[in-house]
């Protein structure tokens, strides 16, 4: 007996089947590829950055006349004694000589004082304007700069500037512009006449300073006077309380100086 090999062909129906599991096994695929690939990050639009955080310090500056004022100075009796038989001596010498010149007074304020050993390692004999009273100062000049800074960009990002003025704009300055000028850091006697010892604190300082593009604002505090022994007690807490005072005062009357001051 005899069997056909003719090969059978699929039906129509079978046919259709086996084209729709296909379609959908490829489309499985190519959705499965899709999902491996992470899309690709949208581009954003360039944006200006704003001015980076910068400290504008407050510079110390001491004239030429102050060689003494970085360290607390006493100033004594015997101070302005010496400086009045000085003055005698000259204006003497002055009337002998037929010159008609006359030596000009002066204030126990004025006097240069001496510096005192017992504190020379102390930061506390230190002028506050060149710790303290900086540090605090420089902290309001960097609100004061960071915001000038902030109106320049601006305005430079919306008037057609060029890139190099823009960049410029962009730049806070690292010193503010009005220097802090130092005045009075002195104890110095009460009474001339007596032998009491009663000494008062004096201190004086200002932002910029005469001729300046900036009128100076000043700021100054006197304690009250007690004796010698009350200052040296404790490791001298009072002047220590007195510093912290100082501070406060200045800070509050330089601080609320008009920014276009500094």
């Amino acid at each position: 007996m005899t069997h056909s090999t003719k090969k059978r062909t699929p039906s129509r129906a079978t046919r259709h089947a086996l084209g729709l599991a296909l379609a959908i096994a490829g489309f499985s695929a190519q959705a499965q590829t899709e999902a491996a690939v992470p899309p690709m990050a949208t581009a954003s639009a360039p944006t200006e950055a704003t001015p980076a955080a910068t400290q504008t310090r407050v510079r110390y500056l001491r004239m030429p006349q102050q060689s003494g004022a970085d360290h607390l100075r006493v100033v004594r009796r015997e101070d302005t004694v010496g400086r009045v038989a000085g003055q005698v001596a000259l204006n003497v010498a002055f009337a002998v000589l037929g010159t008609g010149a006359a030596v000009q007074g002066f204030s126990k304020d004025g006097l240069g004082g001496t510096t005192l050993e017992a504190l020379r390692d102390d930061p506390v004999s230190v002028n506050p304007a060149m710790s303290d009273l900086q540090e605090a100062l420089s902290k309001i000049a960097t609100d004061i700069y960071r915001r000038r800074t902030e109106t320049a960009l601006a305005t430079a990002l919306t008037d057609g500037s060029t890139p190099e003025e823009i960049e410029a704009a962009r730049q806070t300055p690292k010193e503010a512009d009005s220097p802090l000028v130092p005045g009075s850091w002195h104890l110095v006697y009460e009474n001339l006449m007596g032998s009491d010892e009663l000494f008062r604190l004096k201190y004086g300082a200002s932002l910029g300073r005469a001729g300046f593009m900036r009128p100076p604002i000043g700021c100054s505090y006197e304690s009250e006077p007690l004796a010698w022994t009350q200052w040296q007690a404790d490791g001298w807490q009072r002047l220590r309380e007195e510093r912290v005072k100082i501070v406060a005062r200045c800070v509050e009357a330089i601080g609320a100086a008009p920014e276009n001051r500094w």
